[in-house]
């Protein structure tokens, strides 16, 4: 089959936005930042607020532009002219391939593949498919993930779970882990207690780090409940990066539980790999997940890792090898976990080695970029 030699244009639904925190969000930050000259890239952000990295910019560079209709469900008047306003966007750019995040934009790429001149191929990127696809919006996913051309999602446990359960076909999905620019990430630092002082952090205590957002679901009040019970728990500083409904609420059971002065509510920050790069320990409390951008950037930044035995965080965590998995909703756990890795420094520094040995052989950016463009043009030059 002779493949088209013309740039392959692809435009990208999400329901969030290009950016940080969460993990979506610096997954497309990091492919489309370093998406080859072949490519063309257009995306339409359906919630582009509380985005504090890209904010309102048209273009992340010159193959990749960008554009916002804020869309917070169907169930309004507003989603309609959403429709139009995608269709219209469809006609103009003329895009080979549409790509849809999440299950918002998952229902908009359907509906508008039906219309008249939609003559392009249609992919659907599963970040997770955990707490959110009961009832109703399971059965809607099921029949749409019929109608994709592909799917694709970062870890196998998302893959295994879409082809069990909501109609995957094991020939279209395709595993095709999160990758970072791994340059970027590192221990290497010149002035270790320069860099805490620079971002407030305490320079004679061990650093424990959390990312992501501050939500429901992603566990923390538990990670909270096991730092507090942390033997010499003040030799130790809880940092948490992100925002989110939830902050008041643990804010509030940090004070409860005596742990405020130990504790950093930090909100979003760009410089995540500095943030990592002083941490001794990084944590993942999530009760579902797909796979993880916040660990894989850990592991590249040379950290033992402890994370809840859900969703892709095995395909990160070794356990006992590079970290500890924990189980889910559960602070003894978590606090076993955390006690065995700090009673131990030379295994602390060993898991650390080990989980920059495992992000290099497996969540580079270069690798995770070909095998998406090898995958998209392949399902653009398919005959049907």
């Amino acid at each position: 089959m002779e493949m088209k030699s013309k740039t392959c244009r692809i435009l990208i639904i999400t329901d969030t936005y290009v950016g940080v925190p969460g993990g979506s969000e610096r997954h497309l930050f990091n492919f489309l930042s370093n998406l080859s000259s072949n490519f063309h890239a257009k995306v339409i952000q359906l919630n582009p607020t509380g985005n504090p990295y890209l904010k309102e910019a048209k273009k992340l560079k010159d193959n990749v532009e960008l554009a916002s209709f804020p869309l917070v469900n169907f169930k309004s008047f507003r989603s309609i002219r959403c429709i139009g306003w995608v269709y219209k966007e469809v006609l103009t750019f003329k895009p080979d391939i549409v790509i849809s995040y999440h299950e918002m934009a998952d229902l908009l790429n359907i509906i508008i593949s039906t219309f008249p001149q939609s003559n392009y191929k249609i992919i659907s990127s599963k970040r997770d498919m955990g707490l959110n696809l009961n009832g109703r919006l399971g059965y809607l996913m099921k029949s749409l993930n019929k109608r994709f051309s592909a799917i694709t999602a970062p870890s196998k446990s998302i893959i295994d779970l879409v082809n069990s359960e909501f109609s995957g076909k094991i020939e279209t999905t395709h595993v095709i882990p999160n990758g970072l620019k791994l340059s970027e990430y590192g221990r290497e630092i010149l002035d270790r207690d320069g860099i805490k002082l620079k971002l407030g952090l305490p320079i004679n205590k061990k650093i424990i780090i959390t990312i992501g957002w501050l939500r429901p679901g992603k566990g923390h009040e538990f990670l909270l409940k096991a730092f507090s019970q942390l033997k010499n728990m003040n030799e130790y500083c809880l940092v948490l990066l992100g925002n989110g409904s939830d902050q008041d609420r643990l804010q509030a059971m940090a004070e409860e539980y005596g742990i405020s002065n130990n504790t950093i509510f930090a909100g979003v920050q760009k410089n995540v790999n500095e943030w990592l790069s002083v941490s001794d320990v990084a944590v993942s409390s999530s009760l579902s997940e797909g796979l993880s951008n916040a660990l894989v950037e850990a592991a590249a930044s040379q950290l033992p890792i402890i994370a809840t035995n859900v969703g892709g965080n095995p395909e990160v965590v070794d356990d006992g090898i590079n970290g500890y998995l924990v189980k889910s909703e559960c602070a003894d756990s978590m606090l076993s976990a955390l006690s065995s890795l700090f009673e131990n420094e030379n295994n602390l520094m060993e898991m650390g080695q080990r989980s920059r040995l495992k992000a290099e052989n497996e969540f580079s950016v270069e690798k995770m970029v070909s095998s998406l463009e090898a995958l998209y043009l392949k399902t653009r030059d398919a005959y049907e």
